[in-house]
């Protein structure tokens, strides 16, 4: 199974995800991006809505290249 790492990006810089996770496939690491989301924006509601705007999620490969960046807009 391929590992994927779920990275976030953000204006205060990049929190890489270390150690990834296997998943099946690239539909798997996006539904576990969208958690990683939604966990982000819940816990920093009361952010500025120009920063929490600028937030995207990354997911990263196993051969460290991204494979699809997601903003946090189209998931909350």
């Amino acid at each position: 199974m391929p590992r994927y790492y779920i990275d976030v990006r953000s204006h205060f810089g990049t929190d890489e995800d270390p150690s990834g996770i296997e998943l099946p496939d690239i539909e798997a690491a996006r539904m576990e991006a969208a958690k990683v989301a939604e966990r982000l924006l819940k816990s920093w509601a009361g952010m500025l809505p120009h920063y929490s705007n600028e937030i995207m999620i990354e997911i990263v490969g196993e051969d460290l290249r991204p494979v699809l960046i997601i903003p946090c807009s189209e998931i909350g």
